[in-house]
């Protein structure tokens, strides 16, 4: 028997949460299209859309093995007043504000947060096919770092009269994507004896009605398909694989205050000295571990300058798909016309 049909298609499945959690003020846009499919003409009173999401922590010791807290809950209108639709497919566009305070979605072992669109169509009581029709939808929400954020790691020791630099080219690492480590000395006549780089990640779960809280911690020792290069005398350059998803689990790092997920990278380096001496040192330092879905989002386009004897200046390689004057210069070419009996001077767009 064939029904009417309800389904939620999201613009972008995934929303991105910008700012400090703290700033409740800038906004977040979740988009998407309500599709109805009638086999028959129906009345229907209205339309709503609620918004859910719920935070839940594992406790397999406990009587109840779920601590579960709802963090949002809200129902937005779409239709208010009745209307008639005749049979065949309706498309109904709608926009919600989120608010930049909520949580991020967290799949972490013993934690979870998930957010989900339930869409519900009320029909007329009387109508043959049912009270309302129902359709649940999924919704991602991912936080990008704040501005404020340093977007490198940096760390200057001192050696007597020397001074050696580490420098981590990225606070904000994906899985699966290298991370790049420089070590630059004052001046020649050090070399490394040995060079070990770890992520440390810290998993701590609350429980609030049961007054529980559980700390997970894991180190994982990073490895470099090659041998740190020798870019120049005083400067050392190694890259190492942060671990996938099919090697080893590395979850993102998270705000919220009953699953929290937060990640060190901590490089021990042992030096030789000139004098043979030998010199350990640490760094230990927070980072970001963001979502493989954010990685692309974070990188900045790479451009390139090209030598011109007329410009000093870096131009962008991209060209524009249609190579047209702009508006201004059209107007511009239809007043010279219009005073003068030929055609003003082509301008010439680079090649």
């Amino acid at each position: 028997m064939i029904r009417n049909s309800l389904s939620i298609d999201l613009v972008e499945p995934v929303v991105y949460l910008r700012g400090h959690p703290k700033d409740k003020h800038t906004p977040n846009l979740l988009r998407g299209i309500i599709r109805i499919g009638l086999v028959h003409p129906v009345h229907i009173e209205s339309v709503t859309i609620q918004f859910i999401g719920t935070a839940k922590t594992l406790w397999p010791e406990a009587s109840q093995h779920w601590d579960k807290q709802i963090l949002v809950d809200s129902v937005i209108p779409i239709w208010r007043l009745p209307i008639y639709l005749k049979k065949g497919s309706h498309s109904i566009p709608f926009e919600i504000l989120l608010s930049n305070a909520l949580s991020e979605s967290i799949e972490c072992g013993l934690g979870t947060v998930r957010y989900k669109l339930r869409c519900r169509v009320h029909l007329k009581p009387w109508s043959i096919f049912g009270a309302y029709l129902k359709a649940d939808c999924p919704v991602v929400l991912v936080r990008l770092p704040s501005a404020d954020t340093p977007r490198c790691i940096t760390q200057t020791h001192l050696l007597d009269d020397d001074q050696l630099d580490i420098v981590i080219d990225s606070a904000h690492i994906a899985p699966g994507i290298p991370l790049s480590l420089s070590i630059r000395f004052s001046r020649p006549g050090f070399s490394i004896d040995q060079l070990i780089v770890k992520l440390i990640e810290r998993q701590k779960f609350h429980a609030p009605s049961k007054h529980t809280t559980r700390i997970l911690h894991h180190e994982i020792t990073l490895d470099s398909p090659d041998p740190p290069a020798i870019v120049d005398k005083e400067e050392i350059r190694a890259v190492y694989a942060i671990p996938d998803k099919q090697t080893l689990l590395v979850h993102p790092s998270t705000t919220n205050r009953n699953i929290r997920v937060r990640h060190w990278i901590q490089v021990s380096l042992q030096l030789l000295l000139p004098e043979n001496a030998k010199r350990e040192i640490l760094l230990d330092a927070p980072i970001t571990v963001l979502e493989n879905s954010i990685d692309d989002y974070m990188t900045l386009p790479v451009y390139q300058q090209i030598d011109n004897a007329h410009t000093n200046f870096a131009q962008d390689t991209t060209r524009p798909a249609l190579r047209m004057p702009s508006f201004w210069l059209k107007r511009f070419q239809q007043r010279y016309l219009s005073k003068h009996d030929r055609a003003p001077p082509k301008y010439n767009m680079a090649s």
